[in-house]
């Protein structure tokens, strides 16, 4: 049996509509990332010709995991930080503006992570599978080669059990893509390809479990062939920056050697990436993206080992998402709310770099006077966007998405939560907080479309502070959604996730005291690119400080403060 749970035959399927290429060729994103990663594309496609000229011929290649225009090479794939939007750069036509990937993102069918396919499905035809908000993986392949339609040949639910799904490459050394998967846990498992003309029941066999510990890792790279064996390899960073190499054995139960140790001082990287060979040797590489937003390339030399980084290109910050990168995804909230005391609403969305992009104005001028000290939560499950939420009489209403649930219930609440999926079954849940501190979970209903909640709570605590409540988003990055709180306006807490619907919070972790001294806290969600959530402080003066999730537990949850605006005079920040 294929696990997860949920399989369909393989047909084309009008609501995959997660991978659908534009014919229109616009950038998407701001022009510098754009330009910056063709011209660094450009040069590397220069190189590759010339090295592969002159690469030895003992090295034996692995095919390219993602090879759209079928020159052998493989492509690049990346999302705007600015507009979601998500881009295919062919290294056959890199010198042109590239394809866009578009998907629908109010009908729940986001990709929140793309990953190569290689030839699944048994045809010619570029594939790529992509996993959604909701827990379901798709596997897409062209019509053909030169055709910008994309069929769904497959489509599974039940993925949303981990929080890392991993497109190496070839494990089991039969030719095809093989998958891993990573529960919160830390259980590792292996989903080898059948090969060929999958049956309905999908392209791929019964899970292995291939180990466990698995969880010390915030970065895991899938970098196809790193040794020239033809058989994939894997790179794992710690948050404390020690990067690891695991050699492929072709084996399915044991599908990696124990691992060597590559090096430290690899978190000073926010994402590290596998892009397959950038210099023709037949080796795998690797790109680093700094917080600043620069690329570096690592060319392997064999046996799990690189040379001397070079710079490959700039603009990274402008980016939210690239193929193959190792961090856990972050879907669902980019972005922070402000009202001022005219009752405008604002918007001020993310960058890579953990900056906040210029405010915009959200709805007219005045609109969110009559209500905006009843919102408290926002992210709905199913977008790459944050939306408000309010309750008016009678039910809950998200701004922009209309009617969440018709129910009064939600408007004799304190304040209402709304964090994602905090019980893991791939649909966002609402959290009601009353006027003595009981917090109740109204679950997601699982229906396709516009996100609706139950009306019938269910208490899950007690002694909830009345003074702030945050739906940060995953801080610790086990990819659960987490709560912050401050209890008698001094301690500040992170309350992780586990998943569980009956006790969805483990025990709090004091990060520690002194935080009476902000006005607001508030989380935009991931603002420097590793994929943790990250924490807003506003001063009453207007002050606007980060605070960078770092992976690490206790007191070191968060980085030092980064002073990045001023001038915030507020009356809400959410």
């Amino acid at each position: 049996m294929l696990h997860p749970h949920h399989r369909r035959r393989p047909r084309r399927l009008a609501i995959c509509t997660a991978l659908a290429l534009g014919a229109g060729l616009a950038p998407v994103g701001p022009a510098a990332a754009a330009d910056a990663l063709t011209a660094a594309t450009s040069a590397t496609v220069t190189a590759t010709a010339t090295a592969t000229a002159t690469a030895t011929a003992a090295a034996v290649r692995a095919k390219p995991r993602f090879d759209w225009d079928g020159d052998g090479r493989s492509d690049r794939i990346f999302r705007s930080a600015a507009t979601g939007k998500t881009t295919i750069l062919l290294s056959k036509t890199n010198t042109s503006a590239p394809f866009t990937i578009g998907y629908d993102e109010a009908s729940g069918t986001g990709a929140k992570e793309i990953l190569p396919a290689g030839d699944l499905w048994g045809t010619a035809a570029p594939e790529l599978l992509t996993l959604t908000a909701r827990g379901g993986l798709r596997l897409h392949s062209a019509a053909n080669t030169t055709s910008t339609d994309v069929n769904c040949a497959w489509e599974g639910s039940g993925w949303q059990i981990y929080n890392k799904v991993i497109a190496p490459g070839d494990l089991t050394g039969d030719g095809h893509q093989d998958l891993l998967a990573r529960t919160p846990s830390g259980a590792l498992y292996l989903y080898a390809a059948k090969g060929g003309d999958f049956d309905h029941r999908g392209p791929f066999l019964t899970r292995v479990a291939v180990g466990g510990g698995w969880q010390g890792y915030d970065q895991i790279v899938g970098t196809n062939d790193l040794d020239g064996d033809a058989i994939a390899d894997l790179v794992a960073r710690t948050p404390k920056g020690d990067l690891y190499f695991y050699k492929g054995t072709g084996s399915a139960t044991a599908p990696f050697k124990a691992r060597v140790r590559i090096g430290g001082g690899w978190n000073v990287y926010n994402q590290v990436i596998g892009t397959d060979d950038l210099n023709g040797d037949g080796r795998g590489d690797l790109l680093a993206r700094t917080y600043g937003g620069a690329f570096y390339q690592y060319l392997s030399t064999g046996g799990g080992k690189f040379g001397a980084r070079t710079y490959f290109g700039g603009g990274g910050q402008n980016l939210s998402y690239y193929l193959g990168q190792g961090g856990v995804p972050d879907f669902g909230k980019h972005n922070l709310f402000t009202v001022d005391a005219a009752g405008t609403a604002f918007t001020h969305g993310t960058t890579a770099n953990g900056l906040l992009t210029a405010r915009k104005q959200d709805g007219a001028a005045g609109d969110h006077a009559y209500h905006w000290g009843t919102v408290n939560g926002h992210s709905r499950d199913n977008t790459d966007r944050a939306d408000l939420v309010t309750a008016t009489n009678p039910g809950l209403w998200s701004v922009r998405g209309g009617l969440i649930a018709d129910s009064g219930v939600f408007n004799g609440y304190f304040a209402r939560i709304v964090p994602g999926d905090v019980d893991g079954d791939g649909v966002g849940d609402l959290l009601g907080q009353d006027h003595w501190g009981g917090l109740f979970l109204h679950p997601g209903v699982k229906e396709f479309g516009k996100p609706s909640i139950s009306d019938k709570g269910v208490r899950i605590g007690t002694g909830w502070p009345l003074d702030t409540v945050i739906a940060a988003g995953d801080v610790t990055g086990d990819g659960r959604p987490d709560l912050i709180s401050r209890h008698d306006g001094v301690q500040l807490r992170v309350h992780p996730g586990t998943g569980s619907a009956t006790a969805p919070f483990g025990a709090p972790v004091t990060v520690g005291k002194g935080w009476q001294a902000y006005a607001y806290l508030a989380s935009p969600g991931d603002m420097d690119g590793d994929g943790r959530s990250d924490l807003v402080a506003v001063t009453p003066g207007g002050d606007v400080y980060r605070y960078s999730a770092t992976g690490l537990g206790g007191t070191s949850m968060f980085a030092g403060r980064v002073k990045i605006a001023s001038g915030w005079t507020y009356e809400h920040v959410s």
